[in-house]
This record gives structure tokens, sequence and C-alpha cells, in this order.
């Protein structure tokens, strides 16, 4: 009797299972950032290395004023980075696929709309401009879902909406955010059945 219920409740198990096994997984493995900005300092934490089934993945990025005065930034969507995506390329063209980031910082912004499963999105076209004081940082958390990758490899961190970068003035002029951010993401090894 103890046998028949072990076997039923295993054999239910599995087949439960079934339709998780065959998604991939993925984990973030190594982050690297170049700014060559003098005033700004761009840093970026993995907060969850995985991109599993259950859950997505994390980032932290985090930026901050190391100048004596303040620096305006001015970004599209929410503030400072905007609307993120992931992309095979540093620059990549108009036709090249990009795997958006999700924010909790979009759910709190009326700038960005994002559908209920997450596979549309739009952007309010009003820039939103802030100053970052001088030894101030802010941080804002990005989310890689696995099932959106389409493949392990190197990825770069770009903006989602081409036209929409992050700028930054000390004056009247702004100039572009410039950073790059690359990820280095494997597919996890899962116990063979």
């Amino acid at each position: 009797m103890k046998r028949r219920t072990f076997l039923t409740a295993s054999t239910l198990s599995i087949a439960g299972l079934s339709g998780c096994l065959g998604d991939t997984e993925y984990r973030i493995t190594n982050t690297a950032t170049e700014t060559p900005l003098d005033s700004l300092s761009l840093s970026v934490r993995i907060a969850v290395a995985d991109a599993t089934i259950e859950h997505p993945a994390a980032l932290t990025l985090t930026l901050e004023n190391t100048a004596d005065d303040p620096i305006r930034i001015r970004s599209y969507g929410v503030w400072p980075f905007g609307v993120l995506a992931l992309a095979p390329s540093p620059t990549p063209g108009e036709d090249t696929w990009k795997t958006t980031l999700y924010s909790p910082s979009y759910e709190a912004s009326t700038r960005v709309e994002v559908d209920r499963g997450g596979s549309s999105m739009s952007l309010d076209g009003t820039p939103i401009t802030r100053p970052l004081n001088p030894g101030e940082s802010i941080s804002r958390r990005y989310e890689l879902r696995g099932d959106d990758l389409p493949s392990a490899g190197t990825h770069y961190i770009v903006e989602k909406f081409d036209g929409r970068d992050s700028r930054y003035s000390r004056g009247d002029d702004w100039e572009t955010l410039e950073y790059q951010i690359r990820l280095r993401i494997e597919e996890k090894r899962r116990l063979p059945l």
C-alpha cells in the first residue's frame, strides 16, 4: 500500500513539473560597467542572479554625482535611467530585437504604460528633468524574465526606445548619459530526469 501511494505521489509530482521543465532558465554570471563621464559614477549590482520559472533575475543600477555642483538628469518614462532593455550589441539597430527590462518604477510612473502580460509598452514623450546633487546617488531595480531572453551569451543594457536616451547637463548644453553595461548570461543546468 505504501509503495502504491509513493508511486502515485511521485508520478503526480513529475507530471506537475513537466510543463515547467521545457522552459529555459538563466543565470547572470558577470557584469561589467564602463562610464566615460567625469562627474557621474554608475554601478550595477546583481540583486538576484537567477532568471527562473518562479521569479526574474534582478539588477540594481546606481548613479552618483561625484562633482561639486548639481547635475541635471533628463530621462523618459522613469528617472534617471528611463526604460531599459537588453540587446546583443551596445549599439543595436532599429531592427534588433530588444528584451525589455521591467522595473517596479514603471508601476509608480504615469509616463510608462505596460499591459498586464508585459508584452506591450508605451512611453509618454514628456521628459522628466531633476537635479542630482553633489554626493547624491539614486538607485533603480530592473528585472529580467527568463522566458523573454532569446538565448544565453553576452548582452548589453540599452535604452528601449530609440531617441529617448537619458541626458545630463551642468549648464545649458545637454549631453547623452553614455555608459555601457555588459551582462554575461548563461543557461542554467537542470537535473536530468
